[in-house]
């Protein structure tokens, strides 16, 4: 079956019957991960987000989402090494609900969680964290998993209310990154958004206000602010990519490849 929601292989309901002897055991490893560049974020992640990795934005079916630029290389992560482990200080939480999701009934708007069967952790040996006791009842980790989804959707939910907004003041553009490696080899990123300083500058002082008060301005601000972090992102990318074969770093959209060792974004 082919991936789902970047990260999920597999995705099947959670069912009392199915999974009644199913077990959890969670590990460090973020191995599922390692071919992610880009992954979506909530608001309020925004904060601790910005201090490692540029925030973005990107169109997608379901309209405009902020994303945390993890690698500027086609289906790599350099935060995750090779060992597996993740060499960041903020884990995203669309990674850290892993192997569990919120996933729509067809023809309703019913969230049903759902658990990613290819996930190595899952075992019918009692080794790890049960879904459901003896008596077909919900654990109390599998309460706190559903708290922690539906809390992520909620987020989610809300943080798709600001992207609309931001589309519809027409404050964001198309943006890329050029990136020159070490050997001198240039080559370039497209295919994101950010938003533009000058059409930010250039609304009426209503509408700036407006901004304020819902908190969006400050959302923005952080956005900006992270995009400080794209020449850090391109280095780290470079060292992750050493430790792999060399690939062409020609001009390629944001989920495409790109190692770099200094970079500018237009």
């Amino acid at each position: 079956m082919t991936k789902q929601l970047l990260i999920y292989d597999n995705v099947v309901p959670v069912n009392r019957q199915v999974h009644q002897k199913t077990s959890v055991s969670r590990t460090s490893s973020f191995g599922f991960a390692r071919d992610v560049n880009a992954v979506p974020i909530v608001d309020v992640e925004f904060p601790r987000a910005c201090v490692e990795t540029p925030i973005v934005f990107s169109r997608t079916e379901t309209g405009v989402v902020p994303l945390a630029l993890l690698s500027t290389q086609k289906d790599s992560n350099a935060f995750v090494d090779a060992n597996d482990s993740w060499t960041g200080r903020y884990v995203p939480a669309f990674f850290r609900r892993y192997p569990f999701v919120f996933a729509a009934q067809e023809g309703s708007d019913q969230m049903t969680l759902c658990l990613d069967e290819g996930y190595a952790g899952l075992n019918t040996d009692d080794k790890g964290e049960r879904l459901f006791d003896s008596e077909g009842t919900e654990t109390t980790y599998l309460r706190s998993v559903l708290q922690f989804v539906e809390e992520y959707q909620a987020t989610f939910n809300r943080t798709q209310g600001f992207c609309d907004r931001l589309e519809e003041a027409g404050l964001l553009e198309e943006a890329r990154i050029d990136f020159t490696l070490a050997d001198g080899t240039k080559g370039g990123i497209t295919g994101f958004l950010r938003v533009s300083n000058e059409k930010l500058r250039a609304l009426p002082d209503e509408e700036i206000t407006k901004l304020f008060r819902s908190g969006d301005l400050d959302l923005i601000q952080i956005h900006m602010l992270s995009m400080q972090q794209i020449e850090a992102l391109v280095t780290k990318t470079a060292s992750a990519a050493a430790e792999a074969p060399a690939e062409d770093t020609s001009e390629e959209t944001l989920e495409d490849k790109a190692d770099a060792a200094e970079a500018s974004v237009h």
